[in-house]
This record gives structure tokens, sequence and C-alpha cells, in this order.
């Protein structure tokens, strides 16, 4: 792929990126062994990923140029799977279900699907590499999508319509977050293929 300009990444963005990666790293480490330090330990990266999305906004709001457009496009989904990503472990930790079957999974692929997004940022002025990494950060969001669904089809036959009902809740966040994750990869695939002649 040919490149009509080098664009560097905002220092902004690339935090929000790596704060992103973090809180998923948090709440993934949470869901695989639940705990009220894991569980604060993730609302604290939840609330550093918020303060860096609000930076991103900032600095990439600061011009009218096309290219800031589309990197905001992409900080605010950013920015909109990391709150869901935080409410749902709150969620699962104020309900007492973070134990249920497939969130530790779903979280792990999230985590995965982050790392991705994150990589590819970081590659955006090489284009061979940033591809590949919005590849596997796509692939890792379907595995996610696919964990969640599972978990979802095991929270009906959980004996309880509460407990069912509170999985369901935090599932919901969770999808929402993969959604978010993915939907920050198709903008990243638009810039990248913005900037190819």
């Amino acid at each position: 792929m040919l490149w009509r300009r080098s664009n560097p990444l905002p220092e902004a963005l690339a935090s929000q990126g790596r704060a992103c990666v973090a809180a998923a790293e948090q709440s993934a480490r949470y869901f695989r062994s639940p705990s009220r330090t894991g569980a604060y330990a993730a609302h604290r990266a939840g609330l550093l990923a918020r303060r860096e999305a609000a930076a991103a906004e900032a600095a990439l709001s600061a011009g009218r140029d096309a290219w800031r457009r589309d990197l905001l496009s992409i900080s605010r989904r950013l920015a909109a799977g990391a709150r869901e990503l935080a409410a749902g472990t709150a969620e699962a930790s104020r309900f007492g279900v973070a134990d249920a079957p497939g969130l530790a999974g779903g979280c792990a692929g999230l985590r995965a699907c982050g790392r991705g997004l994150e990589a590819a940022m970081r590659a955006f002025s090489d284009g061979a590499r940033c591809e590949a990494a919005l590849v596997e950060a796509k692939r890792w969001a379907l595995v996610a999508q696919r964990r969640l669904r599972l978990a979802r089809a095991q929270s009906l036959g959980s004996p309880g319509a509460v407990r069912d009902l509170k999985v369901r809740t935090v599932l919901e966040r969770l999808e929402a977050a993969v959604e978010a994750w993915q939907r920050a990869a198709d903008c990243a695939a638009e810039y990248i293929g913005s900037l190819a002649e």
C-alpha cells in the first residue's frame, strides 16, 4: 500500500488507546478471579480510560481538519466501549455474578480486541502492519461475541430468575463494549484507507 502522507498518531489518542487496553486487562483479570481488590482495580482503570478519552476529545476537537474528525470518530467509539466495559464490570461486582459461565472468556476476547486496536493505532503510518492489527482486533471481537452469546445461552438454564436477569444485564454491557470497539476498528480501517493512494 502506498501512502500520500505520514500521519503520526496524536499522543492524546495513543494514551487513550493504552488506557483502554489497561482497563480491559483489569476487567479480564477481575472476571477470571473475582475479588473486591480486582473490582477496585478495574474501576480505577475505567476512570483513567475516561480521563484519557476526555483529553483525546479535547485535543482532536481543536481543529477542523478531516483527519482530526476521522480520529475523533475512533476516539469516541473507543470511549464508548471502555464505558460499557467499566459499567459491566461494576455491575458484575455489585450483583455478585462475575463467576457466571462465559463472562471471563468474553471479557478475555474483548481484551484481545482492545490490544489489536491499540496496536493498529500505533501502526497508522505503516499500512500493512495497521491492517494486520485491525484484522486481529476484529477477529477477537468476533470471538468475544461468540463467547458472550454462549454465556447468554448458558444463563437461560440457570436456576434463579433473578440471577439470570443480573447476568443478562452484565452481558448487555459487555456486548455493547464489543460492538463499540468493532465500530472503532471499522473507523480505523476507513481512516487508513483514506491515507492510501
